[in-house]
């Protein structure tokens, strides 16, 4: 073809072609542009702003976050998908009290991307705004307490919650709770701080305002401990020419500590005074002999007054 007059001026004609597209940076876009190239993607959980009179009227039944479906220019779409830089209202300041089925709207997006959001719409009930203030209950199971230890108190700072919503939801108030997160094993004093939650008689969680939403709670706990008599006894002998006069210990009761089970065997505790060879008075420390299972005793070691005294002749 290369040979012929019309053979090459096809060829010059493709050449000028491929230069003039390329100069024009034609195959650039074509290969790397997308910006005509329409694209789909799902942003989840986008939170919802509902626009009302918030001093006079309470708005139930609208969700909280929503789903948007983008649709239109790939690199727009991508960016909306990563940053999440648009926003979902649902505008009820043009309305009165009752129930409607509400559209949501998107803002935010650029011109050449569109949105709808899933669900389409919210099915939402404004009511009047009525206020009440609750004590706040704090519920601690026993069974979290070590088995060692014993609940002594819960205290709630502050001790009473303000309460918002529609009537039909207030008259269905029946507990109002301060959910612990952690269910760990107590065995020492805690501070937590706990969500409040508001409950009917079946526990179904209400949909109304609270203020404060968290609560602080103090759990107290103390070591189980039973008070004990404590008895002794004698071992070995004197030194020959010596007779051993009284013993006193100087403490009457002890405390024991340990779980219920153990502690409701044990009535009295024991210790061994060693007097083999002495020749004098003197006061000694004594162990305690501790009955199988007490973690610890208070105190951890008694004390006797021992009286010895010389034989006359």
């Amino acid at each position: 073809m290369l040979e012929s007059k019309w053979g090459l001026r096809f060829v010059a004609l493709l050449l000028a072609l491929f230069m003039f597209l390329s100069a024009n940076n034609v195959f650039d876009e074509l290969l790397y542009n997308n910006e005509n190239v329409a694209e789909t993607e799902v942003v989840e959980g986008i939170p919802v702003e509902i626009l009302y009179d918030e001093e006079s009227q309470y708005v139930s039944g609208a969700p909280e976050q929503v789903n948007v479906q983008l649709y239109g220019n790939t690199s727009n779409v991508k960016r909306l998908q990563t940053t999440r830089d648009l926003s979902v209202v649902l505008d009820l300041r043009n309305r009165n009290l009752g129930e409607y089925e509400e559209h949501f709207t998107v803002e935010g997006l650029p011109d050449n991307v569109t949105a709808e959001v899933v669900p389409e719409t919210a099915n939402v009930n404004i009511q009047e705004l009525v206020t009440r203030t609750f004590e706040v209950q704090a519920e601690v199971s026993e069974s979290r307490v070590g088995p060692n230890h014993t609940l002594e108190s819960v205290q709630i700072e502050p001790e009473t919650v303000t309460v918002m919503g529609g009537e039909s939801e207030m008259n269905r108030i029946q507990y109002v709770r301060a959910t612990l997160d952690d269910n760990s094993r107590i065995t020492q004093d805690r501070v937590d701080e706990a969500e409040v939650s508001v409950f009917d008689t079946q526990f179904n969680k209400l949909d109304v305002r609270i203020d404060p939403t968290n609560v602080r709670v103090e759990i107290n706990v103390e070591e189980r401990s039973k008070e004990v008599p404590v008895s002794y006894e004698v071992n070995g002998e004197v030194a020959e020419g010596y007779t051993l006069g009284d013993v006193a210990l100087n403490y009457d009761t002890i405390e024991v500590f340990g779980t219920e089970e153990v502690l409701s065997g044990i009535d009295e505790v024991n210790v061994a005074v060693d007097v083999s060879g002495m020749e004098s008075s003197t006061i000694r420390d004594v162990s305690i002999d501790v009955p199988e299972g007490v973690d610890r005793t208070e105190p951890a070691v008694l004390q006797a007054d021992i009286e010895i005294e010389q034989d006359n002749g």
